[in-house]
């Protein structure tokens, strides 16, 4: 997708959880990281670390990004055993910061389309 391209883009990521305050945050950031950093000083949704999900942005320069606050990356109180693969991730551990929305939240999707306008 180039210049030329007629296909519009949105990169969205959230930001809000530091790698260094979640062991599933530092080592997902990690994985993420071109840097090849341990991932503890990485922000991002809590799984991808922002500058990798805005990444696109590189490859293709028109596109646009959109930067979520205290957005996560999944909605892990709704998987099987998701407070014990994510327990920083999930209501259950967040307290008292339970008012923190996944990507799918109504509220969220509103606010990617808001980004296309």
């Amino acid at each position: 997708m180039d210049a030329s391209s007629k296909v519009r883009a949105l990169a969205v990521g959230g930001i809000g959880y530091r790698g260094k305050t979640s062991a599933t945050a530092r080592a997902s950031y990690s994985f993420c990281s071109p840097e090849k950093t341990d991932g503890s000083e990485h922000d991002g949704d809590g799984i991808t670390p922002i500058q990798s999900a805005l990444g696109m942005k590189k490859f293709v320069p028109h596109s646009d990004t959109l930067t979520l606050k205290d957005v996560t990356h999944f909605c892990w109180d709704e998987v099987p055993l998701g407070n014990i693969v994510a327990p920083e991730l999930t209501s259950k551990d967040r307290q008292p910061r339970n008012d923190r929305l996944w990507y799918g939240d109504e509220s969220v999707v509103q606010k990617w389309i808001d980004g296309f306008k």
